[in-house]
């Protein structure tokens, strides 16, 4: 896109070209770096989790995970991370306030495995690490 660009000197307006891969400023970058935290703390919890002997329960990450290990699980993870980033800037450009819904409703969906992942750890005593006795 070209932008015009006034010289009060010139009667003639000048074009701006574009800076090369330039991008309009993301909209809600502060939601993003916690829905980011918590699905990163989520991955982490849920290979731990698996490593212990759990089982995954979400049918589509279960198929991922046992064709491509903890590199599909990572792979899977971060495309559904990039999906809802983009939809939210979709959005957010069109209606802000909406915009800003979807990206809270975002972070609190990427919570609540968090939470459950630390309740089964605190459950089954996996969160307390204690040093074996000699």
């Amino acid at each position: 896109m070209m932008a015009l660009r006034h010289h009060p000197n010139k009667s003639q307006p000048e074009f701006e070209s574009p800076a090369w891969l330039s991008a309009p400023p993301m909209r809600y970058q502060d939601g993003y770096v916690w829905f980011l935290l918590f699905a990163s703390i989520d991955i982490m919890l849920t290979w731990y989790i698996l490593r212990k002997g759990g089982t995954e329960v979400n049918p589509l990450a279960k198929l991922v995970i046992e064709r491509w290990d903890l590199a599909g699980a990572i792979a899977f993870k971060f495309s559904l991370v990039m999906f809802v980033v983009v939809a939210c800037e979709i959005v957010g450009r069109h209606d802000d306030k909406l915009g800003r819904r979807l990206t809270g409703v975002a972070i609190a969906a990427s919570v609540f495995p968090v939470i459950w992942s630390m309740t089964l750890l605190a459950l089954h005593g996996f969160l307390i690490h204690t040093p074996p006795q000699i």
